[in-house]
């Protein structure tokens, strides 16, 4: 069902990349993360349109989220989340927060019309040059929050209903809970 799919990274596979990133290999090791991604959807027989972007920045961000219903963040650097979010605020997209840290990941989704993502995590002109930063996360976290974070955004095109802020959804993998619903 999906005709038309966007997606962003300015990186290229490394190494270290192998315990949670799906696409990595030995043969895409030094490669383009877009290219390979694109290359994978082609070998499924994907019929839709898919679009190639580097990293989304400020500038781009808002031509990157045109036209999306819901926008995926799975970035890793806090000035990229801002840039993400500033793109479905201008769009009007479903930005759907999905970050892993460490045995740790945490998983929100934000309406433009209802929400502002800066505020509500106390942004708001501050400087944030490390926050929601998020760097090597074990493979079954990532996964998994990203898992869920393609399910938000199979509901947001189905209009079913979403996990929206101030709802959050945490995940411990080493707690004899993992999954915790909170509530802000």
């Amino acid at each position: 069902g999906i005709r038309h799919l966007k997606i962003a990274d300015g990186g290229f596979f490394e190494q270290s990349n192998a315990n949670r990133q799906s696409l990595w290999s030995k043969e895409t090791d030094g490669v383009e993360k877009t290219k390979t991604a694109q290359e994978f959807a082609e070998s499924l027989g994907a019929k839709c349109k898919i679009e190639k972007y580097g990293e989304i920045t400020r500038a781009n961000s808002a031509k990157f989220a045109k036209g999306c219903l819901a926008v995926i963040d799975a970035t890793d650097r806090a000035h990229s989340r801002l840039a993400v979010w500033t793109g479905c605020k201008k769009s009007r997209a479903h930005y759907i927060f999905a970050s892993a840290l460490g045995e740790k990941g945490m998983l929100s989704v934000f309406t433009p019309k209802k929400h502002d993502f800066e505020k509500e995590f106390g942004m708001k002109g501050k400087k944030h040059e490390n926050f929601l930063s998020c760097d090597h996360s074990l493979g079954p976290v990532a996964n998994t929050i990203g898992c869920l974070a393609a399910q938000q955004a199979i509901n947001a095109i189905l209009q079913k209903p979403l996990l929206l802020f101030p709802k959050v959804l945490s995940l411990d993998a080493f707690s004899h809970e993992p999954l915790t619903l909170h509530e802000f």
